[in-house]
């Protein structure tokens, strides 16, 4: 069991991270699958598939305790971590919240959108550096969005969600550059606007791009090596290269 490739997923109760879950699952390797959402029920469907391979895991990646409980338990299952993908985040609702409009911002949730959009990403990489730096792969993947430019920004709204995705692009950046020089290497994703996936698993109106279809790219690009890995860029589900 100890030499097979083992990846941490956060958020994967649904959506891309279920997605890519089970595209890892697919490709041979053992998931631990952070999960926070008690009306799911989606990964304890894929663990009757994948009883020795996955691994759901209780994760609330704004809380410390739950953060080393998770690395204790894949030090005691796997020995090791070969791939991180930090996907967890809190979209919150009022979206249209904006400075001096009829939806005021709420700072409060703000400040907890921080904790788990931003803040959680160096978090759980210095705790799991331990297992990391046994892994063979080193490789860290974090879900971003289109509207952390600072460059290309030109909404009102979603101040929230915005500002907390762009904090993430620059904690990133500064694990990459930490990190790079030991081996490690980074994946910065862009996912598109994904339709939400119900309890039952089905999709809800709106939206663009189907996890699944997201997740393939996103696969694509964890699992495979760049020419240019000295380089930390921003990539979209289309395979395009975006400003950040």
């Amino acid at each position: 069991m100890h030499d097979m490739m083992t990846a941490l997923v956060t958020g994967a109760d649904r959506g891309l991270g279920l997605s890519v879950t089970k595209g890892l699952l697919r490709n041979g390797w053992r998931v631990f699958a952070g999960r926070i959402l008690g009306d799911y029920t989606l990964l304890d469907d894929l663990k009757k598939e994948w009883p020795d391979a996955l691994y759901p895991v209780w994760l609330d990646v704004s809380k410390e305790e739950d953060i080393l409980a998770v690395r204790d338990e894949i030090e005691k299952i796997a020995g090791k971590l070969d791939l991180y993908v930090n996907n967890a985040a809190l979209m919150g609702s009022n979206g249209c919240a904006e400075i001096g409009g009829e939806n005021p911002v709420n700072y409060e949730d703000m400040e907890k959108s921080f904790r788990i959009n931003s803040l959680a990403a160096p978090v759980i990489v210095d705790r799991m550096l331990p297992l990391l730096e046994k892994g063979e792969m080193k490789r860290l993947f974090f879900t971003s969005s289109e509207i952390s430019s600072v460059r290309l920004m030109a909404r009102v709204g979603d101040m929230r969600y915005a500002m907390t995705k762009t904090a993430l692009n620059l904690g990133v950046r500064m694990l990459f550059t930490s990190l790079r020089p030991k081996g490690y290497t980074f994946r910065l994703y862009q996912p598109g606007w994904m339709k939400r996936v119900m309890p039952d698993g089905s999709r809800a109106a709106g939206a663009m791009v189907d996890p699944d279809d997201s997740a393939e790219e996103a696969l694509r690009q964890m699992l495979t090596d760049r020419y240019d890995e000295d380089r930390l860029v921003l990539v979209d589900y289309l395979g395009h290269e975006l400003s950040f």
